[in-house]
Order: C-alpha cells, then sequence, then structure tokens
C-alpha cells in the first residue's frame, strides 16, 4: 500500500467532517464508527490497486520477450492493462 496509515485517517477525518458540515447528510451512526469505515473504505481500495497492479506486472512479466520483439511502449501497455483489469474488476481508477 503506498498510503501509510497516519494518512489514512487523516483523509477519514477530513471526508468525515465535510460530511457532518453537509446539512443534507445524517450519520445514522457515531461520527468516529463513520471515520472507520470511511478509513476502511479508502485501505480497501488502495489494497484493491496494489493487486490490479501486481497482476499488471505479472502480465508484463509473462509477456516480456514479446513486448520487447515488437518495441512496445511499456508504459502505455502498463495503463491499458491497469485500465482494462479495473473494469473487469468493477474498480473505478
Amino acid at each position: 500500500m503506498r498510503m501509510r496509515q497516519e494518512k489514512i485517517q487523516d483523509l477519514a477525518s477530513r471526508v468525515t467532517e465535510l460530511l457532518r458540515q453537509n446539512s443534507q447528510v445524517e450519520f445514522l451512526a457515531s461520527e468516529s464508527a463513520v471515520r472507520v469505515a470511511i478509513g476502511s473504505a479508502i485501505r480497501d481500495d488502495l489494497e484493491e490497486e496494489d493487486e490490479i497492479d501486481r497482476e499488471v506486472e505479472e502480465l508484463l512479466n509473462r509477456h516480456a520477450r514479446q513486448i520487447e520483439n515488437e518495441d512496445m511502449d511499456l508504459r502505455e501497455l502498463r495503463l491499458k492493462f491497469k485500465r482494462q483489469i479495473a473494469r473487469q474488476r468493477g474498480f473505478i481508477i
């Protein structure tokens, strides 16, 4: 995961505060529970993205010879693979 736990907690606190300030939002749980749920969602998304990145690297490694032989742009290929895998998983990047 590319983000430290402290940063995730800080983001979760900021989002919770923004939601609390919105008059159209009503918490059905304690503010603390909302903050924990938001932090968990952020962490889950980061972990999913890390898993997608690992899968992309595996694909690139499996096809490394072909990529090299055809002189493909590795950065562009990595992005295309990442988008395709994310779309297949229903994950928005």
